[in-house]
């Protein structure tokens, strides 16, 4: 569920007029903004709540909007949250392995796939041996 700007910024003791000092705005600015709806608020607002919260805008504008979250997969492109894998077998590998996750709660960004398609396209050699030490060749 999204917070409110207002329940953040008590939360952490922050007031209006701290905003306003640490961004340069003027109180009245940075007030009507919090009677505004975040979706109308300019980048400049953001970052000035981000900024008095030590935090980064994506991620404050994360807890502000209650967007949906839908999982994007797409076979005929490879590609799951947008991230395109080049070839079809770290895709599915990937996309079982979210799917799964997803199931559990999971929440991946985009930035989360990138990561685990490195991962499934560049193996790490030193775990592959580790793993055929452990559980020996197939061959065997």
């Amino acid at each position: 569920m999204a917070e409110s700007i207002v329940n953040i910024l008590k939360t952490n003791n922050i007031t209006v007029s701290f905003v306003a000092q640490e961004s340069g705005l003027d109180v009245a600015q940075v007030s009507a903004a919090l009677k505004r709806p975040v979706a109308t608020w300019s980048i400049q607002i953001l970052n000035a709540f981000a900024d008095a919260l030590a935090e980064r805008p994506g991620e404050l504008l994360d807890q502000l909007q209650d967007l949906p979250f839908q999982l994007q997969t797409d076979d005929d492109h490879l590609m799951i949250q947008r991230v395109r894998f080049s070839n079809r077998s770290s895709y599915q590998q990937v996309r079982f392995a979210v799917e799964s996750n997803v199931l559990e709660g999971w929440k991946p960004t985009a930035k989360e796939i990138r990561l685990l398609k490195e991962a499934a396209e560049t193996p790490d050699t030193e775990m592959q041996t580790e793993i055929e030490r452990l559980f020996g060749d197939k061959n065997d």
